[in-house]
């Protein structure tokens, strides 16, 4: 069936924006238009798009000469002060092999904590600290307040949050680094969450490198019982402890403790890049609209030997920069709208949303000026014809336009917000975070059941492959969809902001 998408979008929307556009009409994206991209990026040549290796380098390539060739410009910060397709990313990937806590009393005395009450990990292949005083931090420095100098301390912290604290334990934690502290220890409130936590402690884990630095050397947690035991040592108590530290949010309180740690861990850095283009709007105070989608996969997934070793990714999500190749194009044929239109297509989504995050963090267009931004994930789940579903909504004031324009152009939409379930496991996630308005739109999230049999079955494994079964018409139809959704985004007078 042939979908007359734009039309459909003058007649329900925006009249009068199109009357002047009707004439340039794009053509509806195709399923093999998308075929043709999902077959380079999830073929084996490109072994899996892992960051920082071969395949991902031929990957942010390819994307970045199919965007100049449709004619988008660069839109990332070149280091000389221009402009480039590239923006660097670099992350480091820990695999924490073990660590040890020993805890003395100012006299030399040894504070009896078992092995297993307490977690430890530290940021270098091999590090050690003897001898560093604890200090008691409260639920860490307050925000806005002086920093202390805590250099060469360990802080115990609780792991709790206090009234209106909105910071996450990882970012209290930087901030005692940056006071000095070489070591953060949490409190946590029941000992068996020491116990649980041990079995994902050691697993593989990934961030960014600029949080890592910041991050303290060493980092782990004890028990409820293990910090009575050690306030009681120090001629303290964990109940009076923690009374006070309710009272007082800027409480620093030094330890009548010593304490000697050693971590060791395995460390990879990785050197990555998003991609971003940039078509230029009529208007340069209009702000901008933002398309966005992972490029990155698993790479070799399987050991040698294995009939399949590549995780090719065809679903997740060579299918969804496909369809931000052919958005791309079919903007840029058109005549200009008046935002710009961003295409950021992202590196180490699967390690954490580590791409997303680094834009997030330094973004090339002011967050503030994005007035809506669209993430493209694992579309080519559902055939055509599935109702959308839209994560985000109830989160952001656009959802509600969202839904109106897919409606427009013949689409259904969910009634239900069950596809929020998905809303941190995206790309998405991270721009919400900082306030910009976001949604993933599509139909693939709209059907939970084939949605569950593929997460339950192809993805992440060499399984989810390019075939002659895979079907792609449902992505077309999302494509076509976000044609619509940057057009009525992008157009002043359709969408004139927030409010």
């Amino acid at each position: 069936m042939i979908r007359r998408v734009w039309p459909l979008l003058c007649l329900a929307i925006a009249a009068p924006l199109c009357a002047e556009t009707t004439a340039v009409e794009p053509a509806p994206i195709t399923a093999a238009e998308l075929r043709t991209h999902v077959a380079v990026l999830a073929g084996d040549d490109y072994g899996g798009r892992a960051p920082d290796s071969e395949g991902g380098r031929k990957t942010v390539h390819y994307i970045a000469t199919q965007w100049n060739e449709a004619g988008l410009q660069p839109g990332a910060d070149a280091a000389d002060g221009g402009l480039s397709w590239y923006q660097p990313v670099s992350m480091v990937t820990r695999r924490p092999l073990s660590g040890s806590a020993r805890f003395f009393t100012l006299d030399g005395k040894p504070v009896p904590i078992a092995d297993r009450s307490v977690l430890l990990s530290g940021r270098a292949d091999s590090g050690r600290l003897d001898g560093a005083r604890l200090v008691f931090t409260g639920y860490g420095i307050a925000e806005g307040a002086p920093p202390p100098d805590l250099t060469g301390r360990i802080a115990l912290m609780l792991a709790g949050h206090a009234r209106g604290e909105t910071r996450t334990l990882a970012e209290r934690a930087a901030t005692l680094a940056r006071a000095g502290a070489e070591g953060v220890l949490l409190i946590f409130d029941e000992d068996d969450r020491v116990s649980s936590l041990r079995g994902t402690w050691f697993r593989k884990a990934s961030e960014l490198a600029e949080d890592d630095a910041r991050a303290p050397r060493f980092y782990g947690g004890i028990g409820d019982e293990a910090a009575r035991k050690l306030f009681a040592a120090s001629g303290d108590t964990l109940v009076e402890a923690r009374l006070r530290a309710d009272q007082n949010p800027e409480l620093i309180e030094p330890l009548a403790l010593t304490a000697d740690l050693t971590a060791r861990s395995q460390n990879e850095r990785l050197s990555s890049y998003n991609v971003i283009g940039k078509l230029p709007g009529r208007d340069p105070k209009a702000g901008a609209v933002m398309l966005l989608g992972h490029w990155d996969h698993l790479g070799v997934c399987r050991p040698e030997g294995a009939p399949h070793r590549i995780c090719n990714g065809a679903v997740d999500n060579a299918s969804g920069i496909a369809v931000l190749i052919e958005v791309a194009e079919r903007l840029a044929k058109a005549p200009p709208l008046d935002r710009d239109v961003y295409f950021v297509a992202t590196t180490g989504e699967e390690i954490g949303l580590l791409g997303a995050k680094a834009f997030a963090e330094h973004p090339p267009v002011p967050l503030d000026r994005i007035v809506a931004a669209f993430n493209l994930d694992t579309v080519a789940v559902a055939p055509a014809g599935e109702p959308v579903a839209i994560i985000g909504r109830g989160k952001t004031p656009i959802a509600a336009d969202v839904g109106k324009v897919a409606r427009a152009i013949g689409r259904q939409v969910d009634a239900d917000d069950d596809a929020n379930a998905y809303i941190k496991r995206q790309d998405g996630w991270m721009l919400l975070q900082k306030g910009v308005p976001t949604v993933m739109a599509n139909g693939a999230f709209s059907d939970s059941t084939r949605l569950q049999a593929f997460l339950g079955g192809a993805y992440h494994t060499p399984d989810d492959r390019l075939t002659d079964d895979t079907d792609l018409s449902g992505a077309a139809e999302d494509a076509d969809l976000h044609v619509a959704l940057a057009r009525y985004f992008a157009d002043e007078s359709s969408y004139p902001g927030p409010g």
